[in-house]
Parts: C-alpha cells; sequence; structure tokens
C-alpha cells in the first residue's frame, strides 16, 4: 500500500481519535463522581438467620449497619407472610368444608363454612383489627371492591387461594421506620401480580408516595411490576414516588426478570445496577470467593447496590459472626479500591455534542476505509482511493440521517463492530517488519506489540467513544458481535500477511499461490496442528461474551492473584497469549524466521482484539479499561521477549557448529 493513498484516512482517523477523546473525557467526568455503593441486605434472609440463633434480628441488623450495611431489603406483605407472623388466618372454601367435616373448624370461621352460596374460589381472612383493616384495603385497592365482601371480623375475597396468598399487599410505614431505628435505609422489594390492573397499579403508587420517596426498588420473582401491559405506568408511579428502579445483573438468561429489559427503558435514567449471589450460589460459594465476586462487581462494572444475603450456617460456617464478618469485608474492600459506601444514586447521562459524534463516526469509518485499502494491496486487487472516499462519505450521510430519524443505536453498534473488527488487524500488519533487521530480536518483537496496540488502542477509544451512551454504560444495551471482533482480526492478519515475503502483483496471482498451496501433501504434523488450532478457535468464541464456558479453576485462581497483586485484572489472553506471541512473531520476522510469522501473528491478533474487546465493555469504568489494557501489555512484554531471549539462547546452544572446510595445500 502507498503511504501517500492512506494519508488522507490516517487524518480523518484522527480527527476521529481527538474527538473520541474528548467525548470519553466528559465519560470520565461523570465516571470519577459515580462512586458511592450501597450495601443492602435481604432482610427476610438475615432475619431468619437471627431468630435461627435466638437472636433479636433488630440487634443484628444494627450491628450490621455499624459494620458498613447502608440498606435493608423490605419485603411486600402476603397473606402467607402474615399468617407465619400470627397475625391473620386464612382458608380456602373448601379447606372450610374439610375442616367442618373433620369437626376440626374454627369457630371464627363456622358462620363462614355455613354460607351455602355457590362461590367456590373465595379466602376467608380473619385476623387482629388493624392488621385486618390493612388487609382489606389493600386488596380493594388492588382486586377492586367487588371482590372483596366484611362479614363481621371475617374478610372474604374472591379469587384462588394460590394466587391470593401471594399477593403483593403493600408496606406499613412502621416497617420502614423499625429499618430507620436500626440505622440503616429501607429498600423495597415489589411483587407482580397476574391479575393486576391499571387502577390496581395507580392504588399501589399512591401507596409508594404515602411512603415517602427515594428508595431503591428491587423486583421478587421472576417478573418486573405490571409485565407486560402496564409497564410505563410501573415507570410513572417509581418516578411519581421518587423511587429508583434497581435492575439485577444476570449472567443466565434463566435469571432474567420478564420485562426488565422494558422498564429499564422506560425508567432512564433512574436506574442502578444490582449484584447479588442466589441462595444456591451461596452454598456452593466459600466466603472470600463470594466476597471478591460483590466487590469486582462493584470495581469493574458500574454496579451501585450490592444486595447480600447471608450465609448459612453449616459447619464451616459460623452464623451471624460470620456474616457480620464478610459485612464488614466487603465494605472494607469497596473503601479500598477507592469507593465510597453510602446512598447510591443513578448513574447521570454524558453530554455530548453531536458534532463530536460525527467526527468519531468519521475515523472508524476511515478506519473501515484504511482496511479495504490495505486489504485490496495484500491481495493484488487494489482499490481506488476515491471509491473507499466514497464510501465513507456515504456513511458520514447515513449516520447524520440515523442522527434524526432511524435506528442510530444499531448503527453506532455497526461502526463499532466494525471499527473493532478492522483495525487491529491493519495495526498488526502495518508493525510487522518486511525484511531482515540487525535489531535484536527481542527488540524488533517488542516494538512491533507495541506499535501494532498503539492502532488496537486507537481502535478501543473510537469504540468506546461511539458507544458512550446511557444504555450502555448501564448495560442495559451491549456491544454488538463480541465473537465476530474476536474472529475477523485473526482472518484479516492471515490475508494480510499472506504475502508477507512480496507484493502481490494481481488477485490472480493471489488465486495461483493459494490453489497451488492448497495442493501439497497434508503432513501428520500440521493435521494435528490444525485441530489444535481449531480447537482453540472454538475454545476462544465459547469464552466471549458473558455467556459461555466457565472458568478453569486454576485460571480463576490465577485471576485472583493477578487482581489482588495488580488491582486491574489483565486479561489472560492477551498478557498470556495474544501479547507474547506477537513478540515472538515480529522477532520472527525480524530474525529472518518466515515460516513462524503468519501463525504467530494470527496468534497475536488474538490479543489486538482482546484491547478493542476491553474497550467495549461500557460498563466498565473507562480509568479501570485503560489500567487493565496497560498491565497486559507491560507483563506481555515480559514474557514476550523473555521467552525471544531464551529461545535465542537454546539455539545458539543446541545448534550444530559450522563445519569446518579441509585444509588445502
Amino acid at each position: 500500500m502507498r503511504r501517500r493513498r492512506a494519508r488522507s484516512l490516517l487524518i480523518a482517523i484522527g480527527l476521529g481519535l481527538a474527538a473520541a477523546l474528548l467525548i470519553l473525557w466528559s465519560r470520565w467526568n461523570v465516571e470519577s463522581g459515580y462512586r458511592t455503593v450501597e450495601i443492602v441486605l435481604d432482610g427476610r434472609d438475615w432475619e431468619a438467620l437471627a431468630v435461627r440463633e435466638g437472636r433479636d434480628p433488630w440487634e443484628v441488623l444494627a450491628e450490621a449497619a455499624r459494620r458498613g450495611a447502608t440498606s435493608v431489603a423490605v419485603y411486600e406483605w402476603t397473606l402467607e407472610r402474615l399468617a407465619e407472623r400470627g397475625e391473620i388466618v386464612y382458608r380456602s372454601r373448601e379447606e372450610l368444608q374439610a375442616e367442618s367435616y373433620l369437626r376440626t373448624l374454627s369457630p371464627l370461621f363456622s358462620a363462614s363454612a355455613g354460607n351455602s352460596e355457590p362461590i367456590p374460589s373465595t379466602v376467608f381472612i380473619s385476623g387482629n383489627r388493624d392488621t385486618l383493616a390493612f388487609v382489606e384495603s389493600s386488596v380493594i385497592d388492588i382486586l377492586g371492591r367487588a371482590r372483596v365482601r366484611r362479614s363481621g371480623d371475617i374478610l372474604e375475597v374472591r379469587g384462588l387461594r394460590a394466587d391470593l396468598e401471594q399477593l403483593g399487599l403493600g408496606l406499613r410505614r412502621q416497617d420502614l421506620d423499625r429499618v430507620r431505628a436500626a440505622g440503616l435505609a429501607p429498600a423495597l422489594r415489589l411483587r407482580n401480580y397476574p391479575g393486576l390492573t391499571k387502577e390496581g397499579l395507580a392504588a399501589k403508587g399512591a401507596a409508594l408516595r404515602e411512603l415517602g420517596g427515594g428508595y431503591p426498588v428491587v423486583f421478587e420473582l421472576n417478573e418486573v411490576l405490571g409485565y407486560d401491559r402496564l409497564l410505563p405506568d410501573t415507570a410513572r408511579i417509581l418516578r411519581a414516588a421518587g423511587d429508583r428502579y434497581g435492575r439485577i445483573e444476570v449472567f443466565s438468561a434463566r435469571r432474567k426478570q420478564r420485562g426488565e429489559d422494558r422498564l429499564a427503558r422506560e425508567m432512564r435514567p433512574e436506574m442502578i445496577r444490582l449484584f447479588s449471589l442466589t441462595p444456591e450460589e451461596l452454598l456452593v460459594l466459600p466466603i472470600g470467593e463470594a466476597r471478591d465476586k460483590f466487590v469486582r462487581s462493584a470495581r469493574e462494572r458500574n454496579i451501585r447496590l450490592v444486595y447480600i444475603r447471608p450465609f448459612i450456617p453449616t459447619a464451616g460456617v459460623e452464623g451471624t459472626t460470620a456474616n457480620l464478618g464478610f459485612v464488614a469485608d466487603v465494605a472494607r474492600d469497596v473503601r479500598r479500591f477507592g469507593l465510597r459506601i453510602g446512598r447510591a444514586d443513578p448513574l447521570p447521562e454524558v453530554r455530548i455534542h453531536p458534532a463530536l459524534r460525527l467526527l468519531t463516526g468519521l475515523g472508524a469509518l476511515a478506519a473501515m476505509g484504511l482496511a479495504l485499502l490495505v486489504l485490496g494491496d495484500a491481495v493484488g486487487a487494489p482499490v481506488p482511493i476515491r471509491f473507499v472516499w466514497a464510501l465513507v462519505i456515504l456513511g458520514l450521510i447515513l449516520t447524520v440521517a440515523m442522527r434524526f430519524s432511524g435506528p442510530l443505536i444499531l448503527w453506532l453498534k455497526l461502526l463499532a463492530l466494525g471499527t473493532a473488527a478492522t483495525l487491529p488487524a491493519v495495526s498488526v500488519a502495518a508493525a510487522m517488519p518486511r525484511s531482515r533487521l540487525e535489531a535484536a530480536p527481542a527488540l524488533a518483537g517488542v516494538r512491533v506489540l507495541w506499535l501494532a496496540s498503539g492502532g488496537s488502542i486507537v481502535a478501543g477509544l473510537l469504540v468506546a467513544a461511539l458507544l458512550t451512551r446511557w444504555e450502555f454504560m448501564m448495560a442495559a444495551d451491549v456491544f454488538l458481535g463480541v465473537k465476530i471482533a474476536q474472529l475477523i482480526p485473526v482472518v484479516l492478519v492471515v490475508l494480510l500477511l499472506w504475502g508477507h515475503d512480496k507484493a502481490a502483483q494481481s488477485w490472480r496471482e493471489t488465486a495461483r499461490d493459494l490453489w497451488e498451496w492448497s495442493g501439497h501433501p497434508l503432513l501428520l504434523r500440521y493435521a494435528v496442528a490444525a485441530v489444535v488450532v481449531g480447537l482453540a478457535a472454538v475454545i476462544l468464541l465459547a469464552r466471549s461474551g458473558n455467556f459461555g464456558l466457565p472458568l478453569l479453576a486454576v485460571e480463576d485462581r490465577l485471576r485472583n492473584f493477578m487482581e489482588d497483586l495488580l488491582v486491574a485484572r489483565p486479561r489472560t489472553k492477551e498478557y498470556l497469549i495474544g501479547h507474547p506471541a506477537l513478540v515472538f512473531a515480529g522477532a520472527a520476522a525480524a530474525a529472518g524466521w518466515r515460516r513462524w510469522v503468519l501463525p504467530l501473528a494470527a496468534l497475536g491478533a488474538i490479543g489486538q482484539a482482546g484491547i478493542v474487546n476491553s474497550f467495549s465493555h461500557i460498563h466498565t469504568p473507562l480509568l479501570y479499561t485503560a489500567w487493565r489494557t496497560v498491565n497486559a501489555l507491560w507483563l506481555g512484554t515480559l514474557f514476550g521477549a523473555g521467552g525471544v531471549i531464551v529461545i535465542q539462547f537454546l539455539a545458539s546452544r543446541l545448534s550444530p557448529p559450522p563445519r569446518q572446510r579441509p585444509r588445502t595445500h
């Protein structure tokens, strides 16, 4: 490729990079102020823990507040929970008939059992006056007066027992007052009801407003409130009450609450990300590992609600003492990494001027155009620079059009994907020496790594700027094509370095070389290598993204060690695989070991793709991403350069001495 042809595209990439840096500066200013983490205790489970050990739950919660907890999740009352507390008794009509037949019927319900009205699906409730009034008011508000009748001290509600006993009846002010008395703030756990009407939801909203405002709201079970027809109304009542939506982070589609994506959009920006571990996960996780997961979520993923359930006492867990210590450890480590403990607020919007977004789009389009130009030269089919610029200008027109009318988010995702998939490969190809160098191979390899990584960091910055929007920072939307962005750079590097020894004269010559190469006999060692590479590619793709293969135990221990040592843990595929391989590739090119350049460079492209992948995690604070990228680079440099030096030493020791020519007289 002639440098003059690429100069205009490089200038456009530079303009895009300058705009991206301005955008990311604004993002960093927002992220630097968004550092307060709220530690929320599950009120129901912590209460059960204290009662199991004969302790006063409120004393335990007050002690947890002194250890660093800030809030307690207060659940809505249900008929089932009120009955467990001994405040009410309820029976279905069928149960009353059976108890009457067995002569075990309580006198409370004797008149109800004798009622012969043909209404089979009815629940009869009795309790103390205040509790019964609370239940009656709540049920009427949610289900309507037509389904509720008061007969003396008995409340009759039409409906299935299985539905009614799980109906969320709301919260009482005294419940929240007791939480505050323990030195904690309330967090509300609300639940959906399948038969909820718009009027019932409005009544719930009025009850929330009466409780005050500013609470984080976390939904129970597998649905958000109002799913699915009433989600806009749910957002409206939460806003009116001044409450914040705590969206639970999940790594499995089965754990997602139905309706959460839509509600997150409706609540924008009044949403806070929440991390929790399920009771099933707590049963198998060591306490130290669970603590690391909570702290890591706050450091790496903009989690600001840390929701802690207690460990169930076992032979290895000491009950309240161990759990209170766990809370203190989480709070201590959160502070140790520069975060604060307190009331979590929603992430503010990052204000970006449209011109900066357009210039960043120009840089992304120019990067893709540069890749097209380089690829054409590599395969012997040069692409006219005018044609490339025509594509870039067309992309700019589309960007402007999407800004005013169209799927802008999708278009930004496509621009980010194109940049992530192309610019790292071009950087590797441009950094690779084309002829043998006099410099030491280790130094040449390090130079290749850092030059290529500079181009990949530019790509990462462009991607990060394109996707700097609230929905990506809150993980309500994610980067498109993670696996594609991992695979394409490797393939492109192979194509760009195919003619590393000599430039292709025409695409016909390239096709002829490929055809001749495909006719070579397949040696066993190459077949084995192909299988190994194929398996490695499958594992790499399966491990990309949030849903994939689990970590090996040894890798998990290595991650934890690197995290403790360096704070910002570098990616394994960068500092242990990709970066050392790219140093080896540069060293091989400099030393004239031509046959090793292509496979090592392709392996090195994995690390370059990993750099961009780190920047594409927009929900990770930018400073943390930059830190882990630098850590991976210097570690990869050490491993790569050290490996080259060792190989050179071994080669010099193991290679046979040159033969001496016999003397002639």
